[in-house]
């Protein structure tokens, strides 16, 4: 599922590209080039404004009640829109959605940190803004969000 997160839910757009989920961020205020755009792509718009009306029946916008991410991000778990599929965390760029391509660590030498040449053995680049990603600490602290995210929600289900 592709998603057009509108400019009130930034947040939640980041966090949906962590999961792996192709979500693009529309920071304008009209909403008309918005359903164009999500109907343009099949994508799914995800707002908070209550006056964006679907005007025909390919349109499909989801109202997220929620004012924080991680509950925005609860809600779509609850709703079941999204599920937890490990193999696609950290797939995409956090800044331009775009899938990140595996480099050698030749092509990262130069172009990261020297501490984090020599620790880390695999990179990743996003094809359009060339920013690199590592599996660091940081990494490791959103694995385990995220399952304890997932895992409350479906304790919370049954």
């Amino acid at each position: 599922m592709k998603f057009l997160a509108d400019r009130m839910l930034g947040k939640l757009a980041k966090e949906l590209r962590i999961l792996g989920y192709d979500t693009v961020y529309y920071k304008g205020e009209n909403a008309y080039p918005l359903i164009k755009l999500a109907r343009e792509e099949g994508r799914v718009i995800l707002t908070r404004n209550t006056k964006i009306i679907p005007k025909r029946p390919e349109d499909r916008i989801l109202r997220i009640e929620a004012d924080r991410s991680p509950l925005q991000l609860r809600e779509l778990i609850q709703k079941k829109v999204i599920a937890l599929n490990e193999e696609n965390l950290f797939s995409r760029c956090l800044l331009c959605n775009a899938p990140l391509d595996g480099i050698s660590s030749e092509e990262a030498e130069g172009k990261v940190p020297d501490f984090t040449f020599y620790q880390q053995k695999e990179f990743s680049r996003c094809p359009q803004c060339q920013r690199i990603y590592w599996q660091g600490s940081h990494q490791d602290h959103m694995r385990k969000k995220v399952k304890e995210l997932f895992n409350v929600s479906i304790q919370n289900a049954k």
